[in-house]
Formats: structure tokens, C-alpha cells, sequence
């Protein structure tokens, strides 16, 4: 059909350096991004997740503490609340320190 490029030699040396130029900058920057965004959302919905059982585990611990014991009656009421959180706060430094460890 139509080419709309220049048919001297300069002008076929411009088009194609325009054309590496645009290949190079896709290598090197589009697709760094690409890559950088999806291990970004699948991190993010890993971290949902966790954060979701952890959620859930906790809540489910808590209920089991009490409801099915009859230690923590009365006076005692709190201390499932710190169990649960000692667990989690366990929980938490052995992940830091997991993380930590690998950097």
C-alpha cells in the first residue's frame, strides 16, 4: 500500500533506529513493570488471604477458649483475649524474623 517512509538511505536509517529505539524501551521498561505489577497483585492477594485465615483462626480460637472451657469464668474473662494475642504476636515475630533472615 502506502509507505509513508522516506525513501533515502538517512530516512530508512531513522526509521529503523526509531524502530530499535521503541523495541528496546518495551524490553526494558514496559516489561520490568509488567512483571514488577503481577508479583505485586499476587503478593497483595496472598497477603489477603493470609490476613483472612489469621483472622478467622484467631476468632474461631477465642470462641473455643470461651465457650468450652470453664476456667476463664467470672474473674478470669480476659485472659482468652491474651492467649490469642500472644499467639498472634508469636506468630508475628516468627514471621519478622523468617523475613528477616532472608534479606
Amino acid at each position: 500500500m502506502f509507505s509513508f517512509r522516506p525513501k533515502d538511505p538517512i530516512g530508512i536509517r531513522l526509521g529503523e533506529l526509531k524502530d530499535t529505539l521503541l523495541g528496546y524501551s518495551k524490553q526494558e521498561i514496559r516489561d520490568p513493570f509488567v512483571s514488577l505489577f503481577k508479583w505485586t497483585a499476587y503478593g497483595l492477594a496472598g497477603l489477603v488471604f493470609v490476613i483472612a485465615g489469621l483472622g478467622h483462626l484467631s476468632l474461631g480460637s477465642l470462641r473455643i477458649l470461651q465457650t468450652e472451657t470453664t476456667v476463664f469464668d467470672n474473674e478470669l474473662s480476659f485472659i482468652p483475649y491474651l492467649i490469642v494475642f500472644a499467639a498472634l504476636l508469636l506468630i508475628a515475630i516468627v514471621s519478622y524474623r523468617a523475613i528477616k533472615s532472608q534479606n
